[in-house]
C-alpha cells in the first residue's frame, strides 16, 4: 500500500510536468527570429558581470582572442548577456554567455568555426541541454565538465579536421560586428519553421510562436524522463563526433 502511494506521489508530478508543461510553454514562450544587437558600453558591461564571467574573459584574452563587443538578448523570462571575440590568426570565434533567469545564472564559453555556406561548427561547455533540435546548419559538441578554455579550443580544432565539410572554413568577419550572429539566428529560426517547431509568422518584436511540436520538445528536454533520454542521446552523438564516426 505504502509503495503504491509512493509511486503515485512520484508519477503524478512527472505526468503533470510532461502533459501540462507543454501547454504552458506553448502559451508563454516564443523564440527569436530576427534580432538586431545593440553594442553595450564595454566598461559598464564588464562591471556588471560576476567573477566567473570575468575569469573566463581573462582566459579568452590569454588565448590571444580580441574582444569585438558585448550585448544582450531578452527572451521571455531569460536574458542572455554575451561578449564576442575573434582570433587574429586562428579562424575561430569565441563567445562568453551568461543566461539569467530571475536569480539563477548560468555562464559558459563557446568556440565557433564559420563556413562559407553559413553553417558553423561549435564547441561549448554549457551546463544545460540546448533547447533546439539538431540541425544541418550547426554541428558540434557540448562538454559541460570541461572548464579549461584551451581544451575547448583544441576540441574545436580537432573536430575541424575530423568532420567533412564541402564549404571553406572562414575567419569571423570582425568588421561586421554582430551581424553574422544575427544572420545565423535568422537562419536557425527559419530552419525551425521548416522542421515544424515554430510558426512562420514573426511578431513586432521579431519573435515566432512555438508549435505544439516545439513546445513538447522544449518541455521534454527539461523534464524527467525526457531530460535523461536527450542527455544520453547527446552523449552518444558527442562520442561519435570526437572519435570520427559521423553516423
Amino acid at each position: 500500500m505504502w509503495m503504491n502511494l509512493l509511486l503515485t506521489l512520484l508519477v503524478i508530478p512527472l505526468a503533470l510536468a510532461n502533459l501540462i508543461g507543454p501547454l504552458l510553454v506553448l502559451r508563454t514562450q516564443k523564440i527569436p527570429a530576427r534580432v538586431r544587437f545593440s553594442p553595450a558600453d564595454d566598461a559598464r558591461f564588464m562591471a556588471d558581470r560576476d567573477p566567473t564571467f570575468k575569469r573566463l574573459d581573462q582566459q579568452v584574452r590569454e588565448l590571444d582572442f580580441d574582444h569585438l563587443g558585448s550585448s544582450a538578448l531578452q527572451n521571455d523570462h531569460t536574458t542572455s548577456y554575451f561578449s564576442l571575440y575573434a582570433h587574429p590568426r586562428e579562424q575561430a570565434a569565441a563567445m562568453l554567455v551568461t543566461m539569467a533567469t530571475g536569480s539563477k545564472k548560468v555562464t559558459y564559453a563557446e568556440f565557433t568555426q564559420l563556413y562559407a555556406d553559413g553553417t558553423l561548427l561549435d564547441v561549448h561547455n554549457a551546463p544545460v541541454l540546448p533547447s533546439y533540435p539538431r540541425m544541418d546548419c550547426k554541428r558540434g559538441v557540448r562538454l559541460p565538465a570541461v572548464n579549461e578554455l584551451k581544451v575547448l579550443l583544441n576540441t574545436l580544432q580537432a573536430l575541424r579536421g575530423l568532420l567533412p565539410n564541402s564549404a571553406e572554413a572562414i575567419p569571423y568577419p570582425g568588421d561586421q560586428g554582430f551581424k553574422p550572429i544575427e544572420d545565423f539566428i535568422a537562419r536557425e529560426s527559419d530552419e525551425l519553421v521548416r522542421l515544424g517547431y515554430c510558426h512562420a509568422e514573426i511578431d513586432d518584436n521579431g519573435r515566432r510562436a512555438l508549435t505544439l511540436k516545439g513546445a513538447l520538445l522544449l518541455t521534454w528536454k527539461n523534464a524527467i524522463p525526457g531530460k535523461l533520454i536527450f542527455t544520453l542521446m547527446e552523449q552518444r552523438s558527442t562520442r561519435n563526433l570526437l572519435t570520427g564516426s559521423h553516423s
